[in-house]
């Protein structure tokens, strides 16, 4: 190889450089890319795993509220039958009532007292019989008459008194599971719009994971599109690596060939030189002080 061939060599290798300069910008560049279409995908990521969570706990709320709904459904009925027991048990007492009352024949003055009231009259009466001595039989037997006329009126005045007071019992007791229920009614209300407002909070941020993960996965394309073109311009960046590597081990290799060839020609002119000073000093001509010095150095003279 001469010297002309291995500066050739050398500006190939030159114009190899520069290009594998280039293309290592180039992937620099992809690997920028990459690195940032990476970045951006792993937030979206990290976005769609916290929507999917918030969207899991909001159902869990969901579910948490409609199991509520569901014991409040069965205790407002339990309620509704307790409540339909006592109204049938209000039915039956009022009915009770008015027939007792239809029974009555006293003027509405007398019905309308109270036992106690009836009763002080009863002892008064009693009290009166026993005390005065100048009643007559007609008196007395009128006075009698009269007692049991109100001992009557005593007994219907109890029972009726029974029958309102456990109608009275029975009419609160009414009042009060109402009460519980209308207090039901209300939790149940509050509980169905937690639950509405959960389940479409979930729905949400369903949807939201779902627009973030087709985005995501779009960025994830364009990261494995990215790379395929980094790899691939690596890839060439190292084939004119290895490639100038390779020119440059056949220059050194030509080198210490021509290195090797210059050395024998070296050698071989110095050897004739060598050859052409001996003769002449065997001959005496006259010797220069190059010839004389390479006589010297071979130990020719």
């Amino acid at each position: 190889m001469s010297e002309q061939d291995i500066e050739s060599f050398l500006l190939k290798i030159s114009n190899m450089e520069a290009l594998a300069r280039d293309i290592k910008q180039q992937r620099e560049g992809f690997n920028r890319k990459v690195t940032s279409i990476a970045n951006k995908r792993n937030l979206l990521n990290e976005q769609v795993k916290e929507l999917i969570k918030t969207a899991k706990e909001e159902r869990e709320k969901r579910d948490k509220c409609n199991e509520a709904i569901s014991r409040i459904k069965e205790k407002k009925l339990i309620l509704l039958k307790e409540v339909e027991g006592f109204d049938e048990q209000a039915r039956r007492l009022d009915q009770q009532l008015n027939g007792i009352q239809e029974k009555k024949v006293q003027p509405k003055r007398q019905s309308e007292l109270s036992a106690k009231k009836i009763r002080h009259n009863i002892q008064e009466l009693e009290w009166k019989i026993q005390t005065t001595s100048n009643l007559s039989i007609m008196e007395e037997r009128e006075i009698v008459e009269k007692i049991a006329r109100l001992e009557q009126k005593f007994r219907e005045v109890r029972e009726t008194d029974v029958v309102a007071r456990d109608l009275r019992t029975i009419t609160s007791r009414i009042d009060v599971l109402k009460a519980r229920f209308r207090g039901l009614e209300n939790e149940l209300r509050s509980q169905a719009r937690e639950s509405r407002f959960h389940h479409k909070t979930m729905i949400q941020a369903f949807k939201n994971a779902d627009i973030l993960r087709k985005h995501a996965d779009e960025l994830h394309a364009q990261f494995l599109e990215a790379k395929e073109q980094a790899n691939s311009i690596h890839n060439e960046y190292l084939s004119y690596i290895r490639e100038i590597s390779r020119i440059r081990q056949d220059i050194n290799k030509n080198k210490q060939k021509y290195r090797a060839k210059q050395d024998a020609q070296r050698r071989e002119k110095i050897e004739e030189k060598t050859e052409d000073a001996k003769k002449k000093f065997e001959e005496g001509r006259k010797l220069s002080f190059e010839e004389f010095r390479t006589l010297i150095d071979k130990g020719l003279i």
